[in-house]
């Protein structure tokens, strides 16, 4: 899988929470990564959540598929803790 984002927004995302985009990638290729449609928003294209692992801490990846081996990353963040929670599947 090969891996895009937008340089402004990786500026954006640094700001605001402290990660770069590429900062996700380990957590979307983690084994143990949950991942969903994220469906808050009408985003005008399907966008995927994932809660994954980057080294020692669980993250919040939002990414959309641009085509079957390319992932544009959209933002990162740290996970909240109900999301490391459902991380270790004790939800």
């Amino acid at each position: 899988m090969r891996y895009e984002w937008d340089q402004a927004k990786d500026a954006l995302n640094l700001r605001k929470h402290g990660l770069r985009l590429e900062d996700g990638i380990p957590a979307l290729e983690d084994p143990e990564r949950e991942s969903w449609i994220d469906d808050r928003f009408d985003y005008l294209e399907e966008r995927l959540a994932t809660i994954g692992m980057n080294l020692d801490r669980i993250l919040f990846v939002v990414s959309t598929e641009r085509g079957p081996e390319l992932m544009r990353i959209i933002s990162v963040r740290r996970a909240k803790d109900e999301e490391v929670t459902r991380y270790y599947g004790r939800a």
